[in-house]
């Protein structure tokens, strides 16, 4: 769909220079269609991927705030804004984000997280009105070492469940059917957007500053590896990363309690000798304002009779976690237990019959059957041999909300029409009526179809067919799903057909002129050979 130009109509300098930055996978791209045009942040609707490359034209309409053409396996769609997958078919990406869409600081607190960090990175305002921080790199870097530099620094956010951080995925195989997970492109409706890169004051920052931020901000692969958070380590010396954190950028009011009874562990740990007084030093150095006496005391005397582990799966230092980096601390958690399971998400699906879906554990992606999907073992085990790697254990009801949670948010791909079943029947049907060996003779009908030539009919017996499609083993679907499969076939009809005396067959008929050949324009797919059927 082209775009009629305005005053509103970026220019093609424009244009390419944002194609440029969000450079990222070519054969696909996701798109949104608004359903509730409303007032609020978030707009309501329906985000998809498409099965074929994104165009200029979409780029375009997408900066100018326009509607562009979609074209779907069963009709063209109109859609509002454009998403891109970073990671490209090579499996490399030249930017990362962070997705915080439920993070909603104030500016001071946003920026002294930002600058806490040792390259530069710019934050977005998403379409959700939560914050997406990018990271810009001078050349292509594998999408692992990305995810794993990003994944690093997402705990200063302190939101327990970051939506995704992209690249979702560590490696890419379009030939698998997985089309890669795509993010919202900003400064859609660039110059009434809503969707902008957020400067130090709080205020919108125009595409044009956009772009000279990008270029002071664009990072080596050198610098990417050492990318890392300036923290209160000194305080925390070897300690869990959630309480440099938290000491570094403040810890909430309702929080105090909590998180000074996780912080009286640490302190045991290293001033075994004096970690009491300890306690009252970092009281009044790091909680603002202060527990009281008696508050302190109280924690003090409930870590003397029991010492509590870590609590990690708790709010006050959930949402700070970085479980890699505290297991590896002296004064860490010990081992993995208690900490939060394996990354579940996202999830996406190809609306193919039966649906395959792709889930992700910990970035990598896994290609799961509805069955799988449903049933956490078979999911385990799926996982093992796709990635090499057994995801933990999780309880089956948590397993359950996580999985219907991660549906309501699954974004689906058409499926290429040859990959559909009754594409593949039919095909099929093509080649054993019209291009195998079939006889004039009713008599051996049960061993190859029968034409009629006076009425242009081609009868086959259903066992004959059914042999024919299955013997090659690419035909997996039941009996009663097959003749399901045939009853909805333009031009194929089911009755009885006379042999001789008393004999007659249940039969397929097919007529030569009635049947639609003009269904078979593309690629052949063969699910048996040319020979007579035995």
């Amino acid at each position: 769909m082209g775009v009629e130009a305005s005053v509103e109509t970026p220019t093609f300098i424009m244009i390419d220079k944002f194609k440029k930055i969000f450079n990222g996978l070519e054969e696909r791209f996701g798109y949104h269609i608004i359903k509730d045009d409303n007032n609020s942040i978030k707009k309501s609707g329906e985000s998809k991927t498409s099965h074929y490359p994104h165009t200029n034209e979409m780029w375009q309409a997408h900066l100018n705030g326009e509607k562009f053409t979609v074209n779907t396996k069963h009709k063209d769609i109109l859609a509002d804004s454009l998403g891109i997958c970073p990671i490209n078919k090579d499996s490399k990406c030249t930017w990362g984000a962070i997705d915080l869409d439920n993070y909603r600081p104030d500016i001071q607190e946003l920026f002294k997280k930002l600058k806490s960090i040792n390259v530069p990175v710019v934050p977005m305002r998403s379409k959700s009105g939560g914050v997406h921080v990018y990271v810009f790199l001078k050349e292509p870097v594998a999408a692992l070492l990305m995810r794993e530099k990003l994944h690093s620094i997402k705990h200063i956010f302190g939101v327990e469940k970051p939506d995704r951080i992209f690249p979702v995925q560590k490696y890419l195989d379009l030939d698998k059917g997985s089309a890669g997970s795509w993010i919202n492109l900003p400064y859609y409706n660039y110059k009434k957007t809503e969707r902008y890169m957020i400067k130090e004051d709080g205020s919108k920052a125009s595409i044009e500053e956009f772009f000279t931020v990008y270029e002071k901000s664009t990072i080596t692969i050198a610098q990417l590896k050492k990318m890392e958070c300036s923290l209160n380590e000194e305080d925390f010396k070897d300690g869990p990363p959630c309480l440099q954190t938290l000491a570094s950028f403040g810890i909430e009011r309702g929080a105090r309690d909590d998180v000074l009874l996780d912080m009286t562990r640490y302190l045991k740990m290293r001033f075994p000798e004096n970690w009491q007084n300890k306690t009252g030093e970092y009281n009044t150095k790091f909680f603002k304002p202060e527990l009281t006496y008696k508050e302190i005391q109280k924690t003090v005397d409930s870590r003397e009779k029991k010492d509590y582990p870590y609590r990690c799966n708790q709010d006050h230092l959930s949402k700070f976690c970085n479980k890699g980096e505290c297991i590896l601390k002296k004064f860490g958690v010990k081992s993995i237990k208690g900490l939060r399971n394996t990354a579940l998400g996202p999830l996406s699906y190809i609306k193919s019959t039966p649906r395959q879906w792709f889930l992700g554990f910990d970035g990598e992606e896994v290609k799961l059957t509805s069955k799988e999907l449903t049933n956490q073992q078979l999911a385990r085990e799926a996982a093992t041999e796709q990635t090499g790697k057994t995801p933990p254990r999780m309880k089956q009801v948590d397993w359950d909300a996580a999985i219907a949670e991660l549906q309501e948010r699954a974004t689906g791909e058409d499926a290429p029409e040859e990959s559909m079943p009754l594409f593949k029947l039919k095909e099929s049907l093509k080649l054993f009526c019209f291009e195998s060996r079939r006889t004039e003779d009713r008599t051996r009908i049960d061993r190859i179809p029968f034409y009629d030539k006076d009425e242009k009919n081609v009868h086959f017996v259903f066992d004959t067919f059914y042999t024919y499609i299955t013997d090659t083993k690419k035909w997996k679907h039941a009996e009663h799903t097959t003749h399901t499969y045939l009853k909805n076939i333009e031009g194929l009809t089911r009755g009885k057909l006379h042999i001789k005396g008393n004999i007659k067959r249940n039969v397929y008929t097919v007529n030569e002129d009635k049947f639609e050949k003009e269904d078979f324009k593309h690629d052949k797919i063969n699910f048996g050979n040319k020979k007579e059927v035995m």
